[in-house]
């Protein structure tokens, strides 16, 4: 009974919806706007890996997604509101090649924008304004491995798209822009653990210049770790801890007349263990990332360098946990919307080893990638 209630409620509010006399149609198109967008983008490469052989050779990173976007003038409300709903990659390599690509999987919200006044507001699944400027420019030309999702430290250094976020955007004032944000962590989500995240970003234009700074804390943020215990009968031995994290970025772009314009940030990194096994716990792990681009007619070439520099726990450096990559780029645009490139980058990745407290042998391993080189061509149309 109550499923038929139900039914009869949906198609009467349909059907008056529907009707003209009820509602005015034109008044609802009015205001309205919306686009179909995305990105074609297939990258073919080859590696060569120092220690898995197993994943050597030829892959493709599909990285083509579309995304649909508009937005509505309410007619007694001023600001305007906005929507978003993108897939996410359609294949990206070194996956296990299930369906993926669904709807929502990145920027997907809702809000309100008048940059004549407060400038914009989003409720969804955002980039984090840190992760805006690690993502780009400091991630490109190929350099995520160690910038973006590289590094030993504990915790959760910074999010990156993340849902469960409001986010902020001011207008710009004289040249200075601010972006604040908020969220829980994906963990915290399903209930793995109380995990939360807050930061924000100032952006300076001064000349040929943009000065950008950021900051995000993560709160509450939970490992599990498993290693042998010494002593004991069990071959593995499973422990958890709480992280509370840190990270500070600068950086630094420049653009200049005569084709050349370059990159450069610095990332300050520190984690402490609140609570669980080595409570009181320090690690710190700083971070940087570089590039120069020359551009001529068509033609750009981009040669880039990142380095995550060596892990201390309580004050002791760890020696040989630091990772670096060099990345050279020369793209060609074939039209103003789409290029054909060509990159050739070694990556090189440290120790993954971590002692499980502080001062002790006992040790246990995050995760990391293995060190490669890689030759690849791809082309990007955006439509």
């Amino acid at each position: 009974m109550k499923q038929k209630t139900v039914l009869m409620l949906t198609c009467l509010s349909a059907g008056a919806f529907a009707s003209d006399n009820i509602v005015d149609i034109e008044a609802i198109k009015a205001g309205m706007k919306y686009e179909v967008y995305g990105k074609i983008a297939l990258q073919a490469h080859v590696r060569d890996y120092e220690n898995s052989p197993n994943l050597e050779g030829f892959q493709t990173n599909n990285e083509s997604r579309i995304g649909f976007r508009g937005s509505k003038q309410f007619a007694k409300f001023k600001p305007l509101f906005i929507w978003q709903i993108e897939s996410g990659y359609v294949d990206p390599s070194y996956k296990n090649h299930e369906a993926s690509g669904g709807l929502g999987e990145r920027d997907t919200f809702v809000g309100f924008e008048d940059w004549d006044s407060f400038g914009q507001i989003r409720l969804g699944r955002v980039l984090t304004p840190m992760y805006e400027i690690v993502d780009w420019p400091g991630a490109n030309p190929g350099m995520g491995d160690v910038w973006d999702w590289g590094g030993l430290i504990g915790g959760a250094k910074f999010q990156d798209r993340s849902s469960n976020t409001v986010r902020w955007d001011s207008p710009e004032w004289g040249g200075l822009s601010v972006d604040l944000g908020y969220g829980r962590t994906k963990a915290a989500a399903v209930g793995n653990d109380q995990g939360w995240w807050q930061g924000g970003a100032a952006h300076y234009k001064v000349g040929p210049f943009l000065v950008s700074g950021a900051y995000e804390l993560n709160r509450n943020t939970k490992e599990t770790l498993s290693y042998e215990k010494p002593g004991t009968t069990e071959k593995k031995v499973s422990d958890s801890r709480i992280w509370d994290n840190n990270t500070y970025l600068a950086s630094l772009q420049g653009w200049f007349d005569n084709g050349i314009s370059f990159f450069t940030q610095y990332r300050w990194q520190d984690a402490s263990v609140t609570s669980g096994i080595d409570t009181g716990r320090k690690e710190k792990q700083n971070a940087l990332s570089s590039a120069i681009m020359y551009d001529i007619a068509d033609w750009q070439f981009k040669l880039g360098y990142a380095k995550n520099e060596e892990l201390h726990v309580n004050g002791k450096k760890l020696a040989g946990t630091d990772d670096d990559v060099i990345s050279f780029q020369a793209m060609y645009y074939v039209d103003p919307t789409a290029v054909l490139y060509f990159r050739a980058r070694d990556v090189r990745m440290g120790d993954n080893k971590v002692p499980v407290r502080g001062g002790q042998d006992v040790a246990y391993r995050r995760w990391k990638s293995d060190s490669f080189n890689e030759v690849s061509v791809g082309v990007e149309y955006v439509f």
